[in-house]
This record gives structure tokens, C-alpha cells and sequence, in this order.
């Protein structure tokens, strides 16, 4: 068997993590290969990412919560390789195992005890008119919102051409249904099942009583296009909580269902109402300040 290992290198612990787990793994006969920044910090010889489809992995391990998790699927998607996600973060909503019962459930996936969960990314194009300016992919959701300023923004959407809503709000969540349980679920949206292939848009903080969260079949294109003329500052773009760029005044955000998919590997039997029940039924931990 041949794992490769990411690893968040922001926090110390993703280090801590991953040297004594590459350890353990290679003296189970297991082949791995550090991602080539982890691999410098281990002292090992760097391999490209882009020779890792051409080395016969079996799936991918990810030590990270899940913002670590939703940025590996986007940069390594052409890799067509499983992720396994270890939750080193706090929710850990994506991610498979957690740290404490890492060594007692990885021998279930080492021997191909686990099941594939397919999840669909969201594809968005910002146009400067009918210019493409760029292109950006998301598992989680993208959010066209005010920035670091006070004022509110005021945003129209137009579904397949035809006018859906306009919005003044703090921003807009265009989400799959991955992203259905992030800041779409935070700002009111709908919980959706992640087989389900659709796109939510949810307003955030609508200056509104009739504006509510719309759920788009797979095949729909919204278009979002903001009036930004009197906005203190220029509003954001971001995808998945991580990337992003400043829109311009007239610029419109185009984002529909991607063919493209990253599959996620869970245990057997895994249930997603199950997850959502342990990680949503409330508050851990002390209640003290």
C-alpha cells in the first residue's frame, strides 16, 4: 500500500502528528510519500505532487480540520486520488477520524475496509464584462460580501437570465450542498443531504423580511452582480473561506454545479444524519469563561 500525507504546517501539530504516524505506517510495511513541504521539514527527499498519480497511491491522508481538507481537494482534484481526513481543527464536519482514535480506525482503511463519498464542486467565473477575469473552485461555498467595511451591499441574481431577487445584505453564499452545513447553515440556510446535486443561495443578514435562502437544481447558472458605486471599500470574493479577490464595480460572479467531484473516504456504515446529530446536537465543554 501507498499513502500519500498532507498536512497542515500552520499549526505546530500537523509536524507532531505526521512523524510519528509516518513511523508507524512505514513500519507496517506502508509506502508513503510526504507532501514536498512536509517532506523538507522531515528531512526526506521532496516528490513533486504532480508525479503522485504515476506512484500507485491507494488514497491520500489529510492532518488538518477542515479548512486543511477542503483546500487539498481543490488543489489536488486532477490528481483523481481519495482523501482520508485525520481532524487536527475543531468541528472536523469533513474530516473522518478523529486524532484520539487515529491509530485504533486507520488499520480498517489500511486493509479497504471503508466506503467513497463522492462529493460535487461548484465551479464560479468572475466576468468584467464580457471579459473572463477568473475562474475559481469550490467544495464548501463562495460568498460575495462587504469586506472588512461597515456598509451593507446590494447585490441582484438572476437565475438561467431570468431575475430572482435583488438583496441588500451583508452578502450572498452561493453553496453546495457540502457547504450546506458551513456559513450557508450559519446565515440560515437549509441543511441538504450531500447526494443531492444542487446549489443554495443564501443572503446573509438580508435588509428584508421576504428574503430566504433558494435551492437550484444541478443544471441552473446564477449570476450575481453587485452596485458597489457608494461602497466604502471594495467587497470580496472568497471561496471556501480561503481564496478570494476585490470586485469592481460591474463585475458579476457566474457559478454553477461542477462535473468534477472529490471522494472522501469514511468508515463503514458511515451515516451522514449520524454526523450531523454528534457534531450539531450542542455545545462541548465548559461552560466556564
Amino acid at each position: 500500500m501507498h499513502l500519500g500525507i498532507i498536512a497542515n504546517r500552520v499549526r505546530d501539530e500537523g509536524l507532531a502528528v505526521a512523524r510519528p504516524l509516518i513511523s508507524w505506517l512505514r513500519a507496517r510495511g506502508v509506502r508513503v510519500t510526504p507532501e514536498p513541504t512536509l517532506a523538507r521539514d522531515l528531512g526526506e527527499e521532496a516528490v513533486d505532487m504532480r508525479r503522485w498519480p504515476g506512484l500507485g497511491m491507494d488514497f491520500i491522508m489529510v492532518l488538518g480540520g477542515d479548512g486543511t481538507l477542503l483546500g487539498a481537494a481543490r488543489s489536488m482534484h486532477r490528481l483523481d486520488l481519495p482523501l482520508l481526513g485525520v481532524n487536527l481543527g475543531r468541528l472536523g464536519f469533513l474530516t473522518e477520524i478523529e486524532l484520539n482514535d487515529l491509530y485504533h480506525v486507520l488499520p480498517h482503511f489500511l486493509e479497504g475496509e471503508y466506503d467513497e463519498d463522492q462529493r460535487h464542486f461548484m465551479r464560479a467565473t468572475v466576468f468584467r464584462g464580457e471579459e473572463t477575469v477568473e475562474d475559481f473552485l469550490a467544495l464548501n461555498d463562495m460568498v460575495i460580501g462587504k469586506g472588512s467595511f461597515s456598509r451593507m451591499v446590494d447585490v441582484r441574481a438572476w437565475v438561467d437570465g431570468s431575475l430572482m431577487g435583488a438583496y441588500r445584505a451583508d452578502g450572498i453564499i452561493l453553496s453546495t450542498a457540502t457547504g450546506s452545513t458551513a456559513y450557508s447553515l450559519s446565515a440560515g440556510g437549509p441543511v441538504i443531504h450531500p447526494e443531492l446535486k444542487v446549489l443554495v443561495v443564501t443572503p446573509v443578514c438580508p435588509h428584508s423580511f421576504y428574503a430566504r435562502p433558494v435551492v437550484l437544481s444541478h443544471d441552473q447558472v446564477v449570476r450575481i452582480r453587485g452596485d458597489y458605486r457608494h461602497h466604502d471599500g471594495k467587497p470580496l470574493l472568497t471561496v471556501d473561506g480561503r481564496q478570494g479577490r476585490e470586485l469592481l464595480e460591474g463585475d458579476a460572479v457566474e457559478a454553477r454545479l461542477s462535473d468534477r467531484t472529490v471522494t472522501l473516504l469514511r468508515h463503514r456504515g458511515w451515516n451522514f444524519y449520524e454526523v450531523l446529530r454528534r457534531k450539531f446536537s450542542g455545545f462541548e465543554g465548559s461552560l466556564e469563561p
